[in-house]
């Protein structure tokens, strides 16, 4: 069976988009499509189709629309600041729609991207295939994992080396994000303060556990104009301090987000343009 999910409105439907982009090396967020991937949207398809767990669900579960997302990013206080994007869309309409996650950054020094390619089961945004890549800052790297529910196993493309896949609850290090944005949707309007939010992830071979606490509201100044926004802190981290401001009026949209680590690899981004179903959001 599979699931039904409620959309904010209709999605159009895209098949096989694919955008070129850039994305954060704190694994933050964004574009569109199978780029590279070695993998076709139509073996995805056949891999979501055949390999997921059967979805059940007590009632709709309402996920954002497509969007796009443009932001001033920095890099390590770099004096040429860096573009990013984050685009959420609709790669394929099978029996069970598949979605990407995409985001870059690139910048004059460097260019990073990270894709998360995923279906939808029991409310719960499934991998099935990641991608990370970086060039321009010291050492180049790379990352692609394919994510098989039907064997539970899954592979890293590049080494070839083949981990368990405990539990169909498991997001990468770019899907959690999406996962995060949803379950605050289906919160409801009122978000207690303290409010935590936990999801395992799979980075390399090891299964982290990410927390996360709903710290306060605060309104935000854009070039869209002032917004609301929850401060949302990762409360379990060691190396490095992740803070992310999402808007509840706006289907939890990522506005800014800061990561500082212990190595001085900081990382920011801040909104300066935003499209929902391709229409441009004029303002907040």
């Amino acid at each position: 069976m599979i699931q039904r999910i409620a959309y904010a409105s209709t999605i159009p439907r895209r098949i096989g988009s694919v955008l070129l982009g850039m994305a954060p090396l704190v694994s933050a967020f964004f574009i569109s499509g199978v780029l590279n991937s070695g993998l076709t949207n139509k073996a995805i398809a056949s891999q979501a189709a055949s390999g997921s767990p059967q979805a059940e669900t007590s009632g709709p579960i309402t996920i954002p629309r497509p969007f796009k997302v443009i932001y001033k990013a920095d890099y390590k206080g770099l004096p040429i600041s860096a573009t990013g994007i984050r685009e959420f869309s609709v790669i394929a309409d099978t029996d069970q729609r598949i979605y990407s996650l995409a985001s870059s950054a690139v910048s004059i020094f460097a260019k990073l991207t990270e894709q998360s390619d995923f279906t939808m089961a029991a409310g719960k945004a499934q991998p099935l295939f990641y991608r990370y890549d970086r060039t321009g800052l010291g050492k180049n790297k790379s990352l692609r994992l394919n994510f098989d529910w039907l064997q539970h196993q899954v592979t890293n493309l590049d080494s070839g080396k083949i981990w368990s896949l405990p539990d169909q609850t498991l997001s990468d290090r770019l899907l959690y994000q999406f996962q995060l944005q949803t379950d605050l949707m289906n919160l409801g309007p009122e978000i207690t303060l303290g409010h935590e939010l936990k999801y395992q992830v799979q980075d390399k071979d090891q299964i982290k556990d990410y927390h996360f606490t709903v710290r306060r509201q605060i309104e935000l100044q854009t070039p869209l104009g002032a917004v609301n926004t929850y401060e949302i802190i990762r409360s379990n981290a060691e190396r490095r301090d992740t803070t992310l401001w999402l808007a509840p009026d706006h289907e939890f949209m990522l506005i800014r987000f800061e990561q500082r680590a212990n190595d001085g690899e900081n990382f920011s981004l801040a909104i300066e343009k935003a499209f929902i179903d391709d229409q441009p959001v004029e303002q907040f």
